[in-house]
C-alpha cells in the first residue's frame, strides 16, 4: 500500500499527478525546467550495458532479437523476462530495489506508477524524440510539462462481427450503440449473444462513457474536479443495463478464456469491440469460424460523432534503473525502428500492435489477421486506419486511479452478476474517489 510519505513526495506539485491525454502545458515536449536535455540518437555510444525489459507476453521477443542483432557490436543488448502479473511484479521489485530497467505498461496505469515513484521522469530525453510519435501518443505520456514514458503502441478501436451469424439471421451491422442493442435482441431469439461482458473488465463502461463525452477527472488550478456521476456516464450505464435486462450479453470471464474463444468459434457470441492486438488471440484459438469475421467501423452514439476511446501502450523506465540513457535508447528503437514495428505488428509471431508513430498507416496491413478474416480482409486497412485517425485523446487518469479502478471492478462485477444496476456505479465510484482524495489531503471538488 502507498504510504503517506510516498504520496506527499509524489504530490508536492499537483501537476505531476495528472496523466492526461491532453497536456495543459504551455511549453512543448521535453520542456522540463532545469533538467539538461539529452539527445537520443540512432546509434549507441554509451559503452557495454544490458537493458532488462519486462513484459507479460513473449510476442515482444522478435523485436528484442532484432535490437540485439542490430546493436551487438555497439555494446548494448536487451535481456527480456516474461512476467505474467506484470504490474504487481514491477511494484514488488521496485520496493525490493531489483526491478527491470524498462517495462511495458499502459496509460491507464502510468498515473499510479508516477504517484508511487516507480516511473522515471523522461522529460530531458523527450524533446529529441517527440517528433517520432503521434499527438495522441505524446499526450498520453505527458503530465503537465513532463513526459513519463516512451509511447509503444496506440489502440485504435473498431468492431469485429461474425459475418456468417449476421447473414444467417438477415441482420445488418449496426452503426450506433442503440442499434447494437436492438440487433442483440434479434440475435437472442436465435440463441446468440451479441457481445460478451467479462465481470472483471469494466473498460466497456469507461469507453462508452468517454465516447459519450464524460470526463471523470479534470485538474484545474491545482484542484481535482471529479465528475464520474454525469449525464454521459448515466447514458452509458443505462445502455448496458438495457442490454443486461434484455439478456443479450454473454458473461464469460477472461479467466475462462478457452470457453470464451469456444463461444466465439461456435457463433454463440456474434461480435467484439476490440483493437488489433486482440485479434491475435482469436486467430490463434479459433477453428470453425476462421474466415467468418469482418471488421467494421466503431459504433457511435445516436446523434454523436465518430470516434473511439482507448488507452496507449508505453515503455516505462523504472526510477531505480542504473542506466536510464540505455533504457530510453532501447525504448525509442523498439517503438520507432521499421524492423521493430513490423515485428511488433505481426499477428502471428508478434503482438499485433499498431504503432504509436506519427504516421503509422503503412503498418495497418502488417497487423492483418488474414486467417481470421478470410475474404473479409479487404476492409481491414480502411477500418483500422480510420479508427487510428478517430481516436479520442482528452481523458485524464487521476492520482488515485489504481484504487478507483479496483473499486470499479468490484462494482462492475456486481452489475454484470445482476446484484446492482449499472447506473448505480457512477455515484458510488464518485463518492469513493472524492473521499479517498480528501483523505490524502488533496484539493478536490465535485462537478
Amino acid at each position: 500500500m502507498r504510504t503517506s510519505t510516498m504520496w506527499w513526495a509524489a504530490t508536492g506539485l499537483a501537476a505531476t499527478l495528472m496523466l492526461t491525454a491532453c497536456s495543459g502545458s504551455s511549453g512543448g515536449p521535453g520542456d522540463s525546467g532545469a533538467q539538461q536535455a539529452v539527445q537520443v540518437g540512432d546509434t549507441w555510444s554509451g559503452g557495454t550495458t544490458t537493458v532488462r525489459l519486462w513484459n507479460d507476453n513473449t510476442g515482444i521477443e522478435p523485436a528484442v532479437d532484432l535490437f540485439n542483432q542490430e546493436f551487438a557490436e555497439q555494446g548494448i543488448q536487451i535481456e527480456f523476462t516474461e512476467k505474467t502479473d506484470l504490474n504487481t511484479a514491477v511494484r514488488n521489485a521496485h520496493q525490493a530495489g531489483n526491478g527491470p530497467d524498462l517495462f511495458v505498461s499502459q496509460s491507464a496505469d502510468l498515473a499510479s506508477f508516477i504517484s508511487e515513484g516507480v516511473a522515471s521522469d523522461l522529460s530531458r530525453y523527450y524533446g529529441s524524440i517527440s517528433g517520432d510519435y503521434s499527438d495522441i501518443a505524446n499526450s498520453a505520456v505527458t503530465t503537465g510539462d513532463r513526459q513519463w514514458a516512451v509511447p509503444l503502441a496506440t489502440i485504435p478501436t473498431f468492431m469485429l462481427y461474425n459475418a456468417a451469424v449476421f447473414e444467417k439471421n438477415d441482420i445488418e451491422y449496426p452503426t450506433t450503440y442503440e442499434e447494437f442493442i436492438d440487433d442483440g435482441k434479434k440475435l437472442k431469439e436465435q440463441g446468440v449473444s451479441v457481445y460478451n461482458l467479462a465481470g472483471e473488465d469494466p473498460t466497456t463502461l469507461i469507453y462508452l462513457a468517454w465516447q459519450a463525452g464524460a470526463r471523470w477527472y479534470t485538474l484545474k488550478d491545482g484542484t481535482w474536479h471529479i465528475d464520474v456521476d454525469s449525464p454521459q456516464s448515466r447514458r452509458a450505464a443505462q445502455l448496458i443495463d438495457d442490454g443486461l435486462d434484455a439478456g443479450i450479453f454473454a458473461k464469460i470471464s477472461y479467466a475462462e478464456y478457452a470457453a470464451m474463444m469456444q463461444a466465439y468459434d461456435e457463433g454463440t457470441i456474434a461480435s467484439r469491440q476490440l483493437s488489433t492486438w486482440q485479434t491475435r488471440g482469436m486467430q490463434t484459438n479459433l477453428d470453425k469460424s476462421l474466415g467468418d469475421w469482418e471488421p467494421a467501423p466503431n459504433l457511435k452514439w445516436e446523434g454523436g460523432a465518430d470516434g473511439n476511446a482507448s488507452f496507449t501502450r508505453v515503455l516505462t523506465v523504472e526510477s531505480k534503473s542504473a542506466d536510464t540513457d540505455a533504457a530510453v535508447f532501447a525504448a525509442h528503437w523498439l517503438s520507432t525502428a521499421p524492423d521493430a514495428l513490423n515485428a511488433l505488428a505481426d499477428p502471428v509471431d508478434g503482438l499485433a500492435y499498431y504503432p504509436a508513430t506519427g504516421d503509422a498507416s503503412s503498418y495497418s496491413a502488417a497487423t492483418e489477421p488474414g486467417e481470421l478474416l478470410g475474404s473479409h480482409a479487404s476492409t481491414w486497412d480502411t477500418v483500422v486506419g480510420t479508427a487510428a485517425q478517430q481516436q479520442l485523446g482528452d481523458w485524464t487518469y487521476g492520482p488515485n486511479w489504481a484504487g478507483a479502478f479496483s473499486y470499479l471492478q468490484d462494482l462492475w462485477g456486481k452489475a454484470v452478476a445482476g446484484q446492482i444496476e449499472t447506473v448505480e456505479i457512477a455515484p458510488a465510484l464518485q463518492s469513493w474517489i472524492v473521499k479517498d482524495l480528501k483523505s490524502q489531503g488533496v484539493s478536490v471538488t465535485e462537478d
